[in-house]
């Protein structure tokens, strides 16, 4: 477990760097990619979790971490940013706490009771939805809309209708008004047999 949010918080410091991104993504440090390719930032994730971090790769260089001189110590030391030295003690970033709930439901997925392993294999389909989820909890529900995202919206309406004992009838009637007054090119799922699809890979249910 702590391996993975090490690699979930690589991944926030790493994608909260501008310079970091090329068109193709931004530098993968798996062992077998080595800071050699760009990719995207949910494949680098897969690839960290499934082939580990290239040896020796202790300090993020290659992504924006550099080292700072301690005059006192007469030693180098790693910016106050963030380190891969400490990157098992680093918890999850609570800025989006529905990115959070995809990756801890991704560790119950993948991982027994004391620990969560490299993942051995190439990812199946059950996998890859974990990764859909994990871009839907960062894409906003339209272009522009920066207080809700595609998962957060769905997140949200599931609550009111288990909370409020809302009839699958009563949900749609809901989003079909709600579509019809958000811009048209809103993100959010059209009714509760999409939605619940959509959620399915968290272990929710209703």
């Amino acid at each position: 477990m702590d391996y993975c949010n090490g690699v979930q918080s690589f991944i926030n410091f790493t994608t909260s760097i501008p310079k970091n991104f090329t068109r193709d993504g931004i530098k993968c440090p798996c062992r077998k990619c080595e800071n050699k390719k760009y990719l995207h930032p949910d494949v680098v994730m897969m690839h960290l979790l499934h082939k580990g971090f290239m040896e020796n790769y202790q300090c993020w260089y290659a992504h924006g971490e550099v080292f700072v001189h301690n005059k006192r110590m007469g030693e180098r030391v790693v910016g106050s940013t963030s380190s891969a030295s400490n990157v098992q003690g680093v918890a999850n970033d609570n800025s989006n706490p529905y990115r959070n709930m995809v990756m801890d439901a991704m560790r119950m997925n993948q991982c027994n009771v004391n620990q969560c392993p490299i993942i051995k294999k190439e990812p199946n389909a059950d996998v890859a939805k974990f990764f859909d989820l994990l871009k839907d909890s960062d894409e906003p529900l339209w272009d522009g809309c920066t207080n809700h995202s595609k998962l957060s919206v769905v997140a949200q309406v599931f609550t009111i209708k288990s909370d409020h004992g809302l009839s699958e009838a009563g949900y749609d009637k809901i989003i079909k008004w709600a579509r019809s007054i958000l811009p048209e090119a809103n993100m959010l799922k059209e009714n509760f047999y999409a939605a619940k699809s959509m959620m399915k890979p968290l272990g929710l249910g209703y």
